[in-house]
């Protein structure tokens, strides 16, 4: 992984990863000197990577770049760093992915699926007649994007495992019986190890229309046998028949397009999605968001990363108001104790009604029977966590700031009878306004130690990272099984002062036992002694409200804001 700020040739400079595809690791950058975003994939292990992975990596790029289509990603450079690193320059993309798109609204109305699919195929298309395969096409290398005008193109990445076809290229890179790509996405052919051609994309994108109409592919199973096995010698089961509410005629378009044989397919990838336009009852249709849910009301764009609770953090737009926002998606078949975390969720939502520069104002919550949903302002900054290990520990005047801020959002909370009841730096960002460092907070959606226990991961229960979530800021008593108050929001805003004064907890174990046994027990370190820029009665006033007693601590929020000053 290359951390943030790395400089590729000081002409790229590492803004965050990305993700990973095909054989690279990909990443957001700067281009230095246009000082726009781009995205690079850098290819993984190439210092000690064999030569025929450099041509492999160097071909992906030479593939994509004779692509020039609005469907396909653009390529933009490619070179070498001074590792011996091989590095493709690409267009970034908005997002989401098709994959998300799946995850979250599948099934989707035929008209729709159609639309998508018109993009791609021509795309595709054009692929296909320079001779080109994909080969290994797939939800995930089909992303969204969104151009300033407002337009929105789907386009295919990730041309790594293409093949040329061409006199030139007389060397197979790979041995024919070696199968990269994704195997439910993969053609009987390609698993037979039999040479690929257009067909393999058009059985790959028949997966991808079956399961965008179903919410499930044709052939899924456990174990990688059975599933290979199922893609060789079973009929998949109709469309219609999986329960989706589809016109007759997608079924007979589907399953040419899933055919054993590759004869038996449509000719080209044209026909095939213009087969499905005419079946699904439109001509060209758009790719327009569905008339209910989510995305009637916002835009799902690019992934920001994991929120808390397992949730899934993407940026949005709201359509009407054109106010960019943060779209948070807890998804039912990722929770095992799901009403637990769905009331977690619909707590902090119920809770964040208060408007405060410091408090994430949260615009919407909604559900369906597979996920929730909590869409919130998006503050553009690292969070706390982040800053923390970037730049811990923080001087004091940073530091008084930013708990002071936070201390005044905290006091407004309790006016309106609400908490932050355990709020830890992954619920913290921090973001700039004229000039002026501001801290954005969210609650922790904590009402008793239940809530906690319920919505603890198995490594956390197990006794691993627990000094790493959410139980170091949660006050011993509410783990004890008292209700949250402000005294026990008072010891969550001393352990985040001690933390960015320190750049370390005042208590550390590795499971909650042990944890709650230091809380009552243990004194922590004076934060002066860890740090000579903390006046002593700023340290004393955060010893104070790191208190495993709650008697001992300060009343309320503005007492202790006043002892910090």
């Amino acid at each position: 992984m290359l951390p943030a700020g790395t400089r590729i040739e000081d002409r790229y400079e590492i803004l965050g990863p990305l993700g990973s595809g095909g054989m690279g690791q990909v990443y957001r950058a700067r281009r230095l000197r246009l000082e726009d975003e781009v995205a690079i994939k850098v290819m993984q292990g190439a210092e000690h990577a064999p030569p025929e992975l450099h041509e492999r990596f160097l071909r992906e790029s030479r593939a994509c770049a004779q692509l020039r289509h609005p469907g396909i990603v653009g390529i933009l450079d490619f070179g070498v760093d001074a590792r011996r690193q091989p590095y493709m320059v690409m267009e970034l993309l908005s997002g989401p992915s098709l994959a998300e798109e799946i995850a979250l609204q599948a099934p989707m109305p035929p008209a729709r699926a159609a639309g998508i699919v018109s993009s791609v195929a021509a795309a595709l298309q054009l692929a296909h007649d320079q001779g080109i395969t994909h080969r290994d096409l797939k939800p995930a290398n089909i992303v969204l994007h969104r151009y300033d005008t407002g337009e929105r193109v789907y386009k295919v990445i990730d041309f790594g495992l293409a093949v040329i076809k061409s006199a030139s290229d007389a060397t197979r890179l790979t041995d024919p019986n070696l199968f990269i790509g994704t195997m439910a996405y993969a053609a009987p052919e390609q698993i037979r190890g039999e040479p690929v051609t257009a067909a393999a994309d058009i059985y790959a994108l028949g997966v991808i229309i079956y399961e965008m109409l179903t919410g499930v592919r044709p052939f899924d199973a456990e174990d990688r046998i059975t599933l290979l096995n199922q893609v060789l010698t079973v009929r998949p089961v109709k469309p219609t028949e999986r329960g989706a509410d589809l016109p007759p005629a997608v079924d007979d378009v589907l399953m040419r397009a899933l055919a054993k044989d590759p004869a038996e397919r449509w000719p080209s990838v044209t026909d095939f999605a213009a087969a499905l336009e005419a079946a699904a009852g439109v001509g060209q249709a758009p790719a327009a968001a569905p008339d209910t849910g989510l995305l009637a009301r916002y835009e799902l764009g690019a992934p920001l990363g994991r929120g808390r609770l397992g949730s899934l953090v993407y940026r949005g737009l709201h359509r009407a108001l054109g106010v960019p926002v943060a779209i948070r998606v807890l998804k039912r078949d990722e929770q095992p104790h799901w009403e637990a975390v769905r009331a977690r969720f619909l707590l902090e939502a119920r809770t964040l009604q208060v408007a405060h520069p410091s408090l994430l104002q949260v615009r919407d919550f909604g559900e369906d029977d597979r996920s929730v949903f909590l869409v919130t302002d998006l503050v553009d900054g690292p969070s706390l966590r982040q800053a923390l290990a970037a730049d811990a520990p923080f001087p004091w005047a940073r530091a008084r700031e930013l708990v002071a801020q936070a201390l005044d959002a905290v006091a407004a909370l309790h006016r309106r009878g609400g908490f932050i009841a355990g709020v830890n730096p992954d619920m913290i960002r921090l973001t700039s306004e004229e000039g002026r460092e501001r801290i954005v907070m969210s609650t922790a959606g904590i009402r008793s130690v239940q809530d906690v226990l319920k919505t603890m991961r198995e490594q956390e229960l197990r006794g691993h990272e627990a000094s790493e979530q959410e139980l170091p800021y949660v006050a011993p008593e509410v783990l004890m099984g008292r209700a949250p108050d402000a005294r026990a929001d008072v010891f969550t805003m001393g352990v985040l002062a001690y933390e960015m004064a320190t750049g370390s907890l005042p208590y550390r174990a590795p499971s909650m036992p042990e944890l709650l046994g230091q809380m009552l027990q243990a004194t922590p370190a004076a934060p002066a002694s860890l740090n000579g820029d903390i006046p002593p009665a700023c340290s004393d006033a955060i010893l104070r409200a790191v208190s495993g007693r709650a008697a001992e601590r300060f009343e309320s929020a503005r007492e202790l804001a006043g002892a910090l000053l």
